[in-house]
């Protein structure tokens, strides 16, 4: 896979989105890419955005919170507001 492609898609998928309140799941293979390319690093998280209980995780860009999620195939992502 060419990980140059898959982070161009990724970016165009956040390029239409209206508010910065989503995550991104990927696969374990393509979440593993991502690291080596640097597109994955930690960044502070926190309830709500409020500062409230903080938390360093993963993050694509340093800006969104990515997690690999095994029901998705290896190099498959989904970016998203999570359901309740």
């Amino acid at each position: 896979m060419d990980i140059a492609i898959i982070t161009n898609q990724i970016d165009q998928e956040i390029s239409t989105r209206t508010s910065d309140g989503f995550g991104i799941k990927v696969g374990s293979d393509l979440y593993n890419a991502l690291v080596k390319a640097g597109k994955i690093k930690k960044a502070t998280f926190s309830a709500w955005g409020t500062g409230a209980f903080a938390e360093e995780l993963p993050a694509y860009n340093g800006k969104y919170f990515v997690f690999s999620d095994w029901e998705l195939d290896d190099w498959d992502f989904k970016v998203g507001v999570p359901s309740t």
